[in-house]
């Protein structure tokens, strides 16, 4: 499940990452508060209300006793995929605790919730980890299965011409839907006022990230299906559940591999593989292609005046830029220091000169937030940006790179905050 204990450091404002409870912005530390008091008050209430019974107990034992024997056979993959993640961890203790929902009352249901969190916060802990952030995440956690559980429970009407079993699909959805919603708009809530404002991605997540959740969601309701008819299947879950785990380090592993840490852009070994094959491309379908390098103009002032977090964040901001001005095809990467470099599939002279005097108009209006004591907008950027042509200037990556910093240079000697192209008539 998402949890404010699960989120990288890598993806939240150093406000958030330097925060120590004492030190909470008050509205924060109630949210928190109200939010650690109500699962505590309504797990309480649920047990004051509810006749648990014998099958009951022995489907938590079976629930319990399988989420350890999986924490025995992946923690190592699990503490990886901690470290790697730029965004949200799916931790996939949803297979349990929505598990837990469907087949458990309500009261057993936050109870085995207390359970996972207990276990899985040792590490964390140990990791250097919040107490706070923990104790609100299992509290958001607690929450959404308690709502989720109430919910699946409750009791529904009798309609004939449904088919078998199909408002027990719709409980069951709905019982996800609630459970998820409430947990993640927590989450997302608690980051909010920890650190706003913050884009969408660090609060929700990416889509492959939610679609993971969802994919542990589902295995948690076959689960259930499995714990309510012939309980000791439910083991089923443990092989694909660590199948689904490993898939998911791998693609962090390639994600890793590929991506430059500062600005979730290419790095340069992948972008000049990705270059090669659109330049292959091209050659294939006989059409022309450019490659531009972009170097942010007196960037080393901004890590001078303001320090190297802001300069980092400036950074973020331009390869947000180029994202947002160039196409989605167009492959965008990051060189090192403040140099930027970026390959555009069928664009031409006409083509190319367009798309860079926008990337420098889009350049020339960024301001960025300093994070640090009274918010400050940094802005007065520029950049200057060299462009090769491909047939036109060189046949491989290569050789149109070197143009294309030749460009660069003469646009630098030329005053700077412009673009330059080698050897091509206007």
């Amino acid at each position: 499940m998402v949890s404010v204990a699960s989120m990288s450091r890598a993806c939240l404002p150093g406000r958030w990452r330097s925060l120590e409870f004492s030190r909470l912005p008050r509205d924060l530390l109630g949210y928190l508060l109200v939010a650690e008091i109500a699962a505590i008050g309504w797990t309480v209430l649920a047990f004051r209300s509810s006749h648990l019974h014998r099958a009951e107990l022995t489907s938590f034992v079976i629930l319990a006793a399988f989420f350890a024997v999986f924490e025995q056979i992946s923690p190592r993959i699990e503490r990886l995929r901690i470290r790697m993640t730029d965004s949200h961890t799916i931790d996939m203790t949803s297979v349990w605790t929505f598990a837990g929902v469907i087949a458990l009352p309500a009261a057993l249901s936050s109870t085995l919730v207390i359970l996972i969190c207990l276990v899985t916060s040792r590490a964390r802990l140990r990791g250097g980890k919040r107490p706070h952030r923990q104790v609100f995440s299992a509290a958001s956690m607690m929450l959404g299965a308690l709502a989720g559980s109430m919910l699946f429970h409750a009791p529904r009407p009798h309609i004939p011409y449904l088919a078998d079993g199909a408002l027990e699909a719709v409980a069951v959805a709905l019982a996800l839907a609630a459970y998820t919603v409430l947990n993640t708009s927590m989450v997302a809530g608690a980051m909010y006022l920890a650190a706003r404002p913050l884009p969408v991605r660090a609060l929700f997540g990416t889509g492959e990230e939610n679609a993971l959740e969802l994919a542990t969601l589902c295995l948690g309701g076959m689960t259930a299906l499995a714990l309510m008819y012939k309980p000791w299947l439910s083991f089923l879950v443990i092989v694909p559940l660590v199948l689904l785990q490993r898939g998911a380090l791998i693609k962090q592993l390639e994600i890793a591999a590929t991506t430059d840490p500062k600005t979730g852009l290419l790095n340069a070994v992948a972008w000049r593989h990705i270059a090669q094959k659109e330049l292959s491309r091209a050659e294939r379908d006989r059409r022309a292609s450019a490659i531009l390098i972009m170097d942010m103009d007196n960037f080393k002032s901004v890590n001078d005046t303001h320090g190297h977090l802001v300069g980092d964040a400036v950074l973020q901001a331009v390869a947000d830029c180029l994202v947002d001005q160039l196409r989605d095809y167009d492959s965008v990467g990051r060189f090192g220091g403040e140099e930027f470099v970026a390959i555009l599939p069928e664009v031409d002279l006409e083509m190319a000169r367009a798309i860079t005097d926008r990337v420098l108009s889009s350049v020339r209006i960024l301001e960025v937030q300093t994070p640090e004591g009274n918010t400050v907008a940094v802005s007065g950027f520029s950049a200057s940006i060299g462009v090769a042509l491909y047939p036109a200037n060189g046949g491989d990556v290569e050789a149109l790179l070197h143009v294309a910093d030749s460009a660069l240079y003469a646009a630098k000697s030329a005053g700077r905050d412009r673009v330059e192209f080698v050897g091509l008539a206007d």
